[in-house]
């Protein structure tokens, strides 16, 4: 039986997964992450995610309240941002004062956990779901800090200081190797092929059979998701052609270089070839000149024989004995 075509998740966050009666795809992608059951109240607007038409399309985001007051924003990210982490930082902390009315109390400020889909890498590891939380350690004791009785009891469920921070979640869908161990496996396995195998289990899957089978659209959606699918088609096909000129440019250059710096080396290398040889020919010639002239005086007599001997060691050098030899050789 041929598995159902269903339409992307981030397309679905902007147009399916806001109404209510599909509150039950989202809550059991969120449950698999944080590994407990989460029930959606209702879905918030903020600064970020208010003018979705407006937005780039490789970026989309949510905005959840669960039944525990916690704030859940779901943001999914189709191209390479250098500065992601940052961008993903501002979000988490901009919804902290977007949602602190004036004249709250600091208690009052809401968890947020900010869930990310990237379908790129965001560094250097080699894990495809990356969790990151503030612990506050001992520096001497390496102890965690925890909250006091009363503070628990006040801020529940929270029981450690890093419970009232940001937590961050990273999934890299490229790195995911197909193999589902988990319930979250089978919904990045899901964000990744857009399908749903017959043996998956995941909270929320089965709701998502339903709602986001693209034979189910309506007309108007099914072509306005023709639409983002094909603007997304064409993002990555300018992103390609941009990288293939950058490196197809950065080839030439190096083999222009390469050759112009082959072409110098020869003419630096002729010019120096000439430039020694014209030294040691001058050195040559002068040394051959003075053991000339030596041995003229010797044989016209002027110099005689001991003379002779002793300007001839002394121009020559002690380290050539064997030269000077030959020369007296020639004196006897």
């Amino acid at each position: 039986m041929k598995k159902k075509q269903l339409v992307r998740f981030d397309w679905a966050i902007k147009k399916i997964l806001r109404q209510k009666a599909n509150f039950k795809v989202l809550e059991g992608f969120i449950s698999s992450i944080l590994n407990r059951n989460i029930r959606i109240k209702q879905i918030l607007e903020s600064e970020s995610n208010q003018d979705f038409e407006l937005q780039k399309y490789n970026r989309v985001d949510i905005l959840c309240l669960d039944e525990d007051k916690e704030l859940i924003i779901v943001e999914v990210q189709v191209e390479y941002q250098l500065d992601y982490l940052q961008r993903m930082l501002f979000s988490s902390s901009r919804l902290v004062t977007e949602y602190l009315h004036s004249g709250q109390k600091y208690g009052e400020i809401h968890k947020i956990y900010s869930i990310n889909i990237l379908y790129f890498d965001p560094g250097t590891g080699k894990d495809y779901v990356y969790r990151g939380i503030t612990e506050f350690r001992g520096l001497h004791t390496q102890e965690k800090l925890s909250l006091n009785p009363t503070q628990q009891s006040k801020f529940a469920p929270a029981k450690d200081a890093s419970d009232l921070y940001p937590e961050y979640w990273l999934i890299s869908v490229e790195r995911f190797n197909e193999t589902a161990k988990v319930p979250l496996d089978e919904w990045i396995y899901f964000l990744k092929n857009e399908k749903v195998e017959p043996h998956f289990t995941a909270p929320g899957l089965s709701e998502a059979l339903s709602a986001l089978d693209i034979l189910k659209l309506s007309t108007k959606n099914r072509q306005d998701y023709n639409r983002y699918m094909d603007r997304l088609r064409d993002e990555a096909s300018r992103a390609d052609t941009q990288q293939t000129l950058r490196e197809e440019a950065w080839k030439m250059g190096m083999e222009k270089g390469f050759a112009h710096g082959i072409e110098q080396g020869i003419e630096k290398g002729i010019e120096k070839g000439i430039e020694q040889g014209m030294e040691m020919g001058i050195e040559k010639g002068i040394e051959k000149g003075k053991l000339a002239s030596i041995f003229e005086l010797y044989q016209e007599g002027v110099l005689d024989k001991t003379t002779a001997d002793k300007k001839i060691r002394a121009f020559i050098g002690k380290d050539f004995d064997e030269l000077v030899e030959s020369y007296l050789s020639r004196l006897s």
